[in-house]
């Protein structure tokens, strides 16, 4: 798709929209809460490459100090009611301050680094990060990949994705019914909106409000089907937290379908599948 012929859209939005009633043809182009999302996400993106370590060992720090429960929240009640635990509450009281006192120190310089970077005046999304961005999320692209994917943001062609290019790109995708929009950079920006934990996962739990706001509840129930049942909308499945979860891959095969799917049965899906015929015959 050459980007001189894709027409114009403006971002818009409508406070006041009707999330009840919802169609695929009758909504606003991109939602207050959407917009909100766009801004974390985009923010997340930008020198995602510089700040993936410090990131990475950001988790790391928060679920080592996740797994000791601050003992001063419950030592009145156990040296009043269970005065047997005294000695163990006071070895978990230390335990607990060693542990903050070891990591709060590099927790601090590594937020320190972050709002260093997240503040400087240009803020870009590169090859890099979108590179970085994948493989974090399990994938191993190679680099002509990741390049077509900035080539469908990239407006003004300078090898950077600034904000209104990701905006454009979002809102023209939404708007897509024929499958012809190209979607891999706007697939991964949409995971990353669901995934709001950044465990690298999306739920059900996760992905219900926002489908449900754009797609009302027929289409938001035939998407969670698609994403977490089985083939053919099987039966939505169970599976880890949240109400189920599926990681990115499954979601870039899912979407990758049912793009391919909207392409089959649009009008011009359907010229070139009448011309592909009537050459086998």
């Amino acid at each position: 798709l050459d980007n001189t012929n894709r027409p114009n859209f403006k971002m818009t939005t409508n406070q006041n929209s009707d999330s009840n009633n919802n169609t695929a043809d009758n909504q606003d182009p991109i939602t207050p809460n959407e917009l909100k999302e766009l801004k974390r996400v985009f923010n997340q993106l930008c020198y995602f490459a510089e700040k993936a370590e410090a990131l990475k060992r950001l988790k790391e720090i928060r679920k080592t100090l996740a797994f000791y429960p601050n003992p001063s929240k419950l030592q009145d009640k156990e040296l009043l009611y269970l005065p047997h635990r005294r000695q163990s509450v006071i070895e978990e009281m230390e335990e607990y301050e060693r542990v903050s006192l070891e990591l709060g120190g590099e927790k601090a310089e590594l937020e320190k680094v972050l709002r260093k970077i997240e503040k400087r005046p240009v803020q870009h999304i590169r090859l890099e990060d979108t590179t970085s961005a994948l493989k974090s999320l399990g994938m191993k692209p190679s680099k002509k990949e990741v390049l077509n994917m900035m080539w469908e943001v990239d407006e003004n062609l300078d090898g950077v994705i600034d904000w209104e290019e990701f905006c454009t790109n979002f809102e023209r995708n939404i708007q897509d019914r024929s499958g012809l929009e190209p979607a891999n950079f706007y697939h991964l920006v949409q995971f990353m909106i669901y995934d709001k934990d950044n465990n690298g996962m999306v739920s059900i739990d996760e992905t219900m409000y926002l489908l449900y706001a754009r797609l009302g509840r027929d289409g938001m129930e035939s998407t969670i089907s698609k994403l977490f049942g089985g083939e053919d909308g099987a039966p939505v499945k169970e599976v880890g937290n949240q109400g189920g979860e599926v990681d990115f891959q499954r979601y870039w095969e899912v979407l990758s379908k049912e793009q391919l799917r909207r392409f089959h049965e649009s009008d011009l899906g359907k010229i070139v599948a009448g011309k592909k015929g009537m050459k086998s015959k």
